[in-house]
């Protein structure tokens, strides 16, 4: 078959599979013709680029960076667009659906629908290799499992979506939490024996580019999910797997290259699309070149720059400074991405890195009441950012300590707002929190609301409180 047919499946693939994916969950209708969905997975070749195109599209997961700071005590709001306001305020309703849905729901719907599309190509196909078949399945059932856990995160209970049957798909409701972390244990154990051991390029050849998921990134997110799940013990244990693999990752000692293209920290990024003149969404999303206004622009909120201790280099080199000469206000931003335009592209959106594993094992290490170890792998975090030791303390204290170092390692990377639900006295925080961007807490408001649109047009009840 000649490249320019390849080339053309590829693209009829892509518009059935993105255009009726960015539809609500409940309206993704299947392929007009099951010989496109058949064609591209004839072959090694249209196979992986089907799936290696959802890349493409995830660099979206900025939006829930700045969602997610919005939501918690990371970010200043300039906006008066009122769903802005009402993310920022911890009042969302039923009706800011759109904001939802564009930065949220239907995102994470989206991939998830792209990656049962693949894993029902691959189980049709008989020209795929084992080898190839092996490893894009690892890959969707990687992704899957992620935007399972975001939309967990976000929502709460949530539909589990298994496949791109429309019909079936229309009458699901929705599965708790507890299930929903199991069913993503399930996906991420079968993808880390299906995933390879080494970075492959778009042919299925090494590289040192990291962007298509290997079996440490499989690791990785399933210390994240035990660490949420509150299995410390498997958290430790898969978090130890990425520490211990020091050939291929470690932490980064210049703290202005850990977030450039294919740092040794990285174990997971996205590779920003090319011709578009800048290279990630944080950077343009998150640098200030003029004051943030009432329609763009926020700014990293007082209770983060407070939270920074005295000589910690993070301050220094992540975060950014916009001078208003008019008003002679100084403005911080996030500055961990640093090219705003850029002819080549030199850094990609890390999604999973080792400082993560680090801050995941010291935290499970202090829930087991191993305090010593605990200590230890906080202090690799904290002897980068050029301070001091800390001492072994008392099993609050560290957690504490734990959860300091989280908020000021990951700030803007779409951390906190998990972080903070994840504590026993969230609701004593967020109650803080509120006074000082001058609004009142609800309980129910640590759950975003579903679109109106998939309630209404499904099995799916709405959060309480919406």
């Amino acid at each position: 078959m000649a490249i320019q047919k390849y080339l053309h499946l590829i693209v009829l693939y892509s518009i059935c599979v993105c255009g009726t994916a960015c539809k609500k969950l409940v309206e993704v209708a299947p392929p007009k013709t099951q010989l496109v969905t058949t064609n591209v997975f004839e072959n090694n070749s249209t196979a992986t680029a089907a799936l290696t195109s959802i890349y493409g599209q995830i660099s979206s997961l900025s939006d829930l960076s700045w969602l997610t700071g919005m939501s918690s005590d990371e970010f200043l709001n300039y906006s008066t667009t009122q769903s802005c306001i009402n993310v920022y305020g911890n009042s969302l309703i039923e009706s800011d659906a759109s904001l939802l849905s564009n930065f949220s729901w239907n995102p994470q719907y989206q991939f998830i629908y792209q990656a049962n599309a693949v894993i029902e190509g691959l189980q049709r196909s008989t020209g795929v290799s084992d080898q190839i078949k092996n490893q894009l399945r690892g890959e969707a059932l990687f992704i899957r499992a992620l935007m399972h856990f975001y939309l967990a995160n976000l929502y709460g209970p949530i539909p589990v979506v298994t496949t791109t049957d429309y019909s079936n798909n229309l009458k699901l409701s929705k599965t708790n939490v507890a299930d929903v972390y199991k069913f993503i244990i399930t996906d991420l154990t079968e993808s880390v024996d299906l995933l390879s051991d080494n970075f492959v390029n778009a042919a299925n050849n090494p590289t040192t580019d990291r962007v298509r998921p290997t079996k440490w990134a499989a690791y990785a997110l399933l210390a994240r999910v035990y660490l949420h799940n509150k299995d410390y013990a498997n958290a430790k244990i898969q978090a130890t797997k990425v520490i211990d693999n020091s050939i291929t990752f470690m932490i980064v000692k210049d703290l202005n290259s850990v977030f450039t293209m294919n740092s040794q920290e990285t174990i997971w990024s996205i590779m920003p699309p090319p011709g578009r003149g800048y290279d990630t969404d944080e950077a343009r999303k998150y640098i200030l070149t003029s004051a943030p206004n009432q329609t763009t622009g926020v700014s990293l909120s007082y209770l983060l720059l407070s939270s920074f201790e005295p000589g910690d280099k993070r301050m220094n080199s992540w975060v950014g400074e916009y001078v208003d000469n008019t008003s002679n206000v100084t403005y911080c931003f996030p500055y961990k991405y640093k090219i705003l335009t850029d002819a080549s592209i030199s850094e990609y959106s890390i999604v999973l890195r080792l400082a993560e594993q680090y801050l995941i094992r010291a935290e499970a290490e202090a829930q087991l009441e191993e305090f010593a170890n605990s200590v230890a792998d906080i202090n690799v975090i904290r002897a980068r950012a050029g301070l001091s030791d800390l001492p072994i303390m008392s099993k609050q204290d560290l957690l504490n300590s734990v959860l300091h170092e989280r908020q000021i390692e990951l700030f803007s990377e779409g951390f906190r707002w998990f972080d903070l639900k994840r504590r026993d006295d969230f609701e004593l925080l967020m109650n803080k929190i509120a006074v000082k961007k001058g609004v009142v807490w609800n309980d129910y408001q640590q759950l975003y609301p579903i679109p109106a649109s998939d309630v209404k047009s499904s099995n799916i009840v709405q959060n309480n409180g919406y």
